[in-house]
């Protein structure tokens, strides 16, 4: 019996870095699914079922770094796969603040379709802890 396709959700506001993406991606087998927008993403991310999930920081309507607080701060939230945000920005602090919310970053202009597939095959085999909203913290008297 042949293994089901790895599913990716790819989150990307650019018409044509999607299309790359999602070309890219499918001709190696992958199942993709897609966002445009954080809002696609939220609802797409809490239904869940992927293997991975690519995810734009600087988006309309919430942007890929809120889209995660926002999760997070949901109790019965739990990512289930690796996420790794896709930027442009080389902003130091950006990126310690997406690492603290998924497991990775990408930035864009620097990688080739050629890239992508290489790190997304990385982020597949590696294994995952699901991340988990931080324990509220309790004072002690």
């Amino acid at each position: 019996m042949e293994p089901q396709p790895k599913k990716i959700l790819v989150v990307e506001d650019d018409v044509f870095l999607s299309e790359i993406y999602v070309d890219t991606l499918t001709k190696e087998g992958y199942n993709i699914d897609r966002a445009i927008d954080g809002e696609q993403a939220t609802q797409k991310i809490k239904q869940g079922g992927y293997d991975l999930i690519l995810l734009d920081i600087i988006m309309p309507k919430m942007d890929g770094i809120s889209v995660m607080e926002n999760l997070k701060q949901d109790p019965s939230f739990k990512l289930t796969c690796p996420l790794v945000f896709l930027t442009n920005l080389d902003n130091e602090e950006q990126m310690k603040k997406a690492l603290s919310l998924g497991n990775g970053y990408l930035i864009k202009s620097l990688m080739t379709p050629g890239d992508l597939v290489t790190e997304v095959k990385q982020y597949l085999s590696m294994q995952f802890a699901p991340l988990t909203q931080t324990p509220p913290t309790t004072q002690q008297n």
